[in-house]
C-alpha cells in the first residue's frame, strides 16, 4: 500500500458537537451512518463571523475550543442536512431538545402514512376527536406561523415542528359547506437517517401500540413555569431542599428531629396561629411593637424570599444539624445575615410558644404511664434528675472563663438541670448556668424545688447533696448509698444489701442519661457552641427538649 492510499484510509472525521457520536469509522459497522456527511468549519480568513457563530452554537464546555482538521459538524445538526442560504448554521443540538421524525431503520416516514396512522389511532380512542373524511382542510400562508407551527389532530396530541418541515397543501373534499379544520402534510428534511443521539429521534413509527395515558402534555403555563424556574435557580433549589426534608417521616426525623411529618406540620400551624405576624429580630430595639403588628396592614419594604414554612424548616435544620449559616443561605437562596436573623426570630418564637408544654405532670398521670420496673421497685418516684453540660468557646473575659470552666469536663461549659418522668419525658429543664456552678446551687436557685409536692420521691446521683432541701418540702431523695467504715478491717465498703440497692437505683437512674443523650442529638447542643449563641442557648435547649418529648417513650416496660 502506497502513501497516497494510506492517507485515504486514515482520513476520517468526527462531529465536534457536544454529545454527538457521529464518526466516519462507524460507516462500515452501522448502516445509519451511510447518509451522514461532515461539514468543515468556516475559515477564519474568509468567514470569521460565520465561524464564530458556529463555535458559539456548539456550546462546548471548553471556552477556548479550536476545532482540529478532523473535527467537523455532521449533517444531523442542520435543518436542511447541510448549510444552506436559509439555514447556514447548525441549529439542532441536545440543549434545544430537537427531535427528528425517523424510523428505527433510517427511512423517512411519508406524510400520508403519518397522517393515516395518527388518524386511525385517534379514531379508535375517540370517535368525536377526529375530523371526518368529508371535512375540508385548507392551509395557507396566513394559517402558518413563520416561527413555529402546531399540527393538532386531537386535543390530547400536540406536535411541534420547525417551519422548514411544513409545506402548504390544499385538500379538496366532497362537502364544501362543512366545518373547516387544519391539517398539514409533513415533509421531512432529507436525508433522514436514524441517529445514535437521543435528541435526533423525532417520533415513533408505532402509534397503535401507545396509549393516550402515556403521553405528556405541556401547556403554555407549564412551559412558562419551567422557564421561570430555570431563571430563578434559587427558588428551584429551595423547593428541592424543602421537598427532601419533608419527603417522609424518616427524612423529617433525620433533618429536623421531629418524629413525623404530621407533627412537623402541626407544630407549624400552632406557631402560625399564635403569631400570625412575626416581628423579625434586628437588634435590641427591634423588640418594640410597630404599627403593622397591631393594625391590619402589611409591613413596608420588599417581600420576603422565604415563606414562613421555609423559615421554620431552616430553623429546625440548623438546630438539629448545626449547619453553617452560609451553607443554609446558599440552600435557601438568602444571605448569611438573613439566616441568622431568621434563626434568632424563630427560635425565640418557638421557645415562647412551645416551652410551656414542658411542665410537671400530675401524680395521677405519672402513675398512669409508669413503667412496670418502677411500679415494682420505686412506685413513688415522680422524677429523676441530673445535670448536663454543653461545651462552649472560651470567653475572652477572665471572669467569664472562671465561671464557665468545668473541672469535671476540663472545658468551658454551660450547665443545666434536667428532670424526667419515669417514662423518660422531660418534665423540667432549667436555665443554663456556668460550668463552675455546683449541682446543689443550680437545684436550689433554678426553680426546680417549686415543682416538688409533699410525698414526691426524687431519684438522683450521689453528687446531689440536696436531701435537706427536699426534706423541707416533705419529699424524699433516692440516691445510691455511700460506703461505710468497715467494722472488721480498714477502709470503707458497701454492705451486701447496699450493693443490691445501688444496682437497682443505677438500673433505673440510667434513663435520665438516655434522655440527655437524645437531647444531645441536636448538634447545636453537642458541638462546641459559638459564644455568639449565648443569648439563644436557653431557647435552643428547651425547644430541643420539647421536640424530644414528641418522640416515643424511652421506658416502656
Amino acid at each position: 500500500m502506497n502513501k497516497q492510499q494510506q492517507k485515504k484510509v486514515t482520513k476520517w472525521y468526527h462531529c465536534a458537537a457536544e454529545g454527538c457520536t457521529s464518526d466516519d469509522r462507524k460507516r462500515a459497522k452501522y448502516p445509519y451512518m451511510q447518509n451522514v456527511r461532515f461539514h468543515s468549519f468556516p475559515t477564519e480568513k474568509k468567514n470569521p463571523k460565520q465561524r464564530e457563530k458556529w463555535l458559539k452554537l456548539l456550546r462546548r464546555d471548553d471556552a477556548y475550543f479550536v476545532p482540529t482538521f478532523k473535527q467537523r459538524v455532521c449533517s444531523l445538526h442542520f435543518v436542511d442536512g447541510e448549510p444552506t442560504s436559509e439555514h447556514p448554521y447548525p441549529e439542532l443540538f441536545s440543549y434545544n431538545n430537537f427531535k427528528n421524525m425517523t424510523t428505527p431503520y433510517g427511512t423517512s416516514i411519508p406524510a400520508s402514512d403519518t397522517v393515516k396512522k395518527l388518524s386511525s389511532a385517534r379514531s379508535r380512542s375517540s370517535a368525536t376527536s377526529m375530523p371526518t373524511e368529508d371535512e375540508c382542510v385548507h392551509v395557507t400562508d396566513e394559517n402558518v406561523n413563520p416561527s413555529s407551527t402546531i399540527i393538532s389532530l386531537d386535543p390530547t396530541c400536540i406536535v411541534r415542528y420547525p417551519p422548514s418541515a411544513i409545506k402548504e397543501v390544499t385538500v379538496q373534499t366532497a362537502h364544501e359547506k362543512t366545518r373547516q379544520c387544519l391539517l398539514s402534510e409533513v415533509i421531512l428534511p432529507t436525508p433522514t437517517p436514524t441517529i445514535d443521539h437521543a435528541y435526533s429521534v423525532r417520533i415513533s413509527d408505532s402509534y397503535e401500540s401507545k396509549d393516550q395515558a402515556c403521553q405528556t402534555i405541556l401547556t403554555g403555563d407549564d412551559i412558562d413555569r419551567l422557564i421561570s424556574l430555570e431563571k430563578n435557580r434559587d427558588v428551584l433549589l429551595r423547593e428541592a431542599v424543602v421537598d427532601i426534608v419533608t419527603k417522609n417521616d424518616e427524612s423529617v426525623k433525620k433533618y429536623t428531629g421531629v418524629p413525623c411529618k404530621s407533627q412537623l406540620i402541626g407544630i407549624f400551624e400552632v406557631l402560625d396561629e399564635a403569631e400570625p405576624k412575626v416581628k423579625y429580630w434586628s437588634g435590641k430595639q427591634s423588640t418594640e411593637d410597630v404599627n403593622y403588628q397591631s393594625v391590619d396592614r402589611c409591613k413596608s419594604g420588599p417581600p420576603r424570599k422565604l415563606s414562613k414554612f421555609n423559615e421554620y424548616i431552616l430553623t429546625l435544620m440548623k438546630l438539629r444539624l448545626a449547619i453553617l449559616s452560609f451553607v443554609l443561605g446558599d440552600l435557601f437562596g438568602v444571605s448569611e445575615s438573613r439566616v441568622s436573623q431568621i434563626f434568632t426570630t424563630w427560635i425565640n418564637l418557638m421557645h415562647m410558644v412551645l416551652t410551656p408544654c414542658i411542665k410537671w405532670p400530675s401524680r395521677r398521670n405519672i402513675k398512669k404511664y409508669m413503667p412496670r420496673s418502677f411500679q415494682t421497685s420505686f412506685p413513688k418516684t415522680t422524677g429523676i434528675i441530673d445535670c448536663t453540660e454543653m461545651f462552649i468557646q472560651k470567653p475572652k473575659s477572665p471572669t467569664a472563663q472562671s465561671r464557665t470552666y468545668s473541672s469535671y469536663k476540663s472545658h468551658n461549659t454551660f450547665k443545666c438541670l434536667v428532670c424526667i418522668t419515669p417514662s423518660g419525658a422531660f418534665s423540667f429543664i432549667s436555665d443554663l448556668w456556668g460550668g463552675n456552678t455546683s449541682d446543689r446551687y443550680i437545684t436550689e436557685h433554678s426553680g426546680f424545688l417549686d415543682s416538688i409536692r409533699p410525698g414526691d420521691e426524687i431519684m438522683a446521683d450521689r453528687g446531689f447533696t440536696i436531701r435537706d432541701l427536699l426534706t423541707d418540702r416533705r419529699a424524699t431523695l433516692v440516691i445510691p448509698p455511700f460506703t461505710k467504715k468497715c467494722k472488721w478491717g480498714k477502709g470503707k465498703r458497701l454492705s451486701a444489701a447496699d450493693v443490691v440497692k445501688t444496682k437497682s437505683i443505677a438500673k433505673h437512674r440510667i434513663h435520665v442519661e438516655r434522655s440527655i443523650r437524645r437531647l444531645k442529638l441536636f448538634r447545636m447542643l453537642s458541638q462546641v457552641m459559638d459564644i455568639k449563641f449565648k443569648p439563644l442557648a436557653n431557647q435552643m435547649v428547651k425547644v430541643s427538649g420539647f421536640i424530644c418529648n414528641l418522640d416515643k417513650p424511652l421506658v416502656t416496660k
